[in-house]
């Protein structure tokens, strides 16, 4: 049976409820549902991201990176594209702040490909910020 691109598995339709909805199950999936907010942790190498709905208006995912500690390094002007860059000066970290329109994620691959962009974003922006770019 062939699906049109509204109805294919996985296609969602660019509401929060089905942003939402996708959310909890791969949080389930995760093993990591405490209920509330549906907040999404996942880890690549040294960067942690946290993905959920943007609370103002739901029309975008909110997705952080949390970087490594970098120790007393302290604050140094973030520079970086498509993300905004904030010191956690508790922490001695960074953290990136990227936000998804949910309207351009197509399915739910574009879901988690936004998710791996962002980390591969921050990623990139630390080894520029050590390599003192």
């Amino acid at each position: 049976m062939q699906h049109d691109a509204g109805t294919a598995p996985g296609t969602l339709d660019g509401s929060p409820a089905r942003i939402r909805a996708l959310l909890r199950e791969l949080i389930e999936l995760a093993g990591d549902d405490e209920g509330g907010m549906p907040t999404l942790e996942l880890r690549f190498g040294d960067i942690l991201t946290r993905t959920a709905l943007h609370a103002p208006d739901e029309n975008a995912l909110v997705i952080t990176a949390m970087l490594p500690p970098c120790g007393e390094g302290g604050y140094r002007p973030p520079h970086g594209q498509h993300m905004e860059f904030l010191w956690d000066a508790d922490e001695g970290r960074y953290i990136g702040l990227r936000l998804v329109p949910i309207g351009s994620l197509p399915d739910e691959r574009g879901v988690l490909d936004a998710i791996l962009a962002t980390a591969d974003m921050a990623a990139a922006w630390l080894t520029a910020l050590r390599r003192g770019a």
